[in-house]
């Protein structure tokens, strides 16, 4: 079988595992900041196999061209463009959540702002709203009440491969069986200046959204400043325990953080 993905760095194993079990044959990606996001792993593997690569908006142009050059399927996951839906050529979507519930372009902190203790992976197909096709496969997984961010990512891009895997093995079948989506909710894509952290927040408060975001930068607001932390977590302060060196204060304790940078 011949396919293409569609995507960055964020679930390149979707891409690995395209390039194990068939043919992989063109790569679309997207810019990226190369700070929290990258694609250099998804490039250099395309590079390797000698496949084409661009982080140009996929076209119908290229979808015929796909269609042309005999691919059978096109795989799409984290990818940030609209693709043009076209019915003769498959194209299937990962989704970070259990949809119908939770379309959105960024679930994952959604589900640990609301203390979520389930979450999942969608594949469904493409559609010409986003994340509405029809349902293929879907994988749950639980939520630790202390995980964060980049550990919930993990776990979603642990359980891709299989499922490109299965999708791969049994795609006219799980075409042919595909379920329509039924209600289900919208999840708008969280901005970590929504959630400001200050030292008026206690630590349960605090820790939520620092996991939420975690990898990502935080805001915490404090005398007219402000920082963005990275990978912090909130932790108790015991009686009469001073505040560690490099720490941001809360009402019942602290903030640690691998990365601060001061902005006014």
């Amino acid at each position: 079988m011949k396919t293409a993905f569609a995507g960055f760095d964020l679930f390149d194993t979707a891409m690995e595992a395209l390039a194990e079990h068939s043919q992989l044959t063109a790569l679309f990606t997207c810019p990226v900041d190369q700070e929290f996001e990258h694609n250099r792993r998804v490039i250099g593997l395309a590079e390797k196999l000698s496949i084409p690569w661009t982080d140009k908006p996929i076209s119908r142009e290229d979808l015929m061209r796909l269609r042309q050059e005999g691919c059978d399927l096109l795989v799409s996951a984290g990818y940030y463009y609209r693709i043009p839906v076209d019915e003769k050529l498959p194209m299937v979507n990962f989704h970070p959540s259990l949809l119908p519930e939770g379309r959105g372009a960024w679930p994952m902190p959604v589900m640990l702002l609301s203390g979520m203790d389930t979450g999942g992976i969608t594949a469904h197909k493409l559609a010409a709203d986003f994340d509405q096709g029809d349902i293929l496969l879907r994988r749950s997984f639980p939520i630790g009440k202390d995980e964060n961010l980049e550990e919930v990512t993990g776990r979603i891009r642990r359980l891709l491969p299989d499922m490109v895997k299965e999708l791969l093995e049994n795609l006219e079948g799980l075409y042919a069986g595909a379920v329509p989506q039924q209600g289900g909710s919208y999840w708008k894509c969280p901005r970590e200046e929504d959630y400001p952290l200050s030292p008026e927040m206690t630590v349960e408060e605090a820790d939520r959204i620092l996991r939420a975001f975690y990898g990502f930068g935080c805001i915490y607001r404090s005398g007219g400043k402000g920082w963005q932390l990275v990978r912090g977590r909130a932790y108790p302060a015991s009686a009469g325990e001073g505040i560690p060196d490099g720490a941001f204060r809360l009402r019942d304790g602290w903030i640690l953080a691998e990365g601060t940078k001061e902005f006014d």
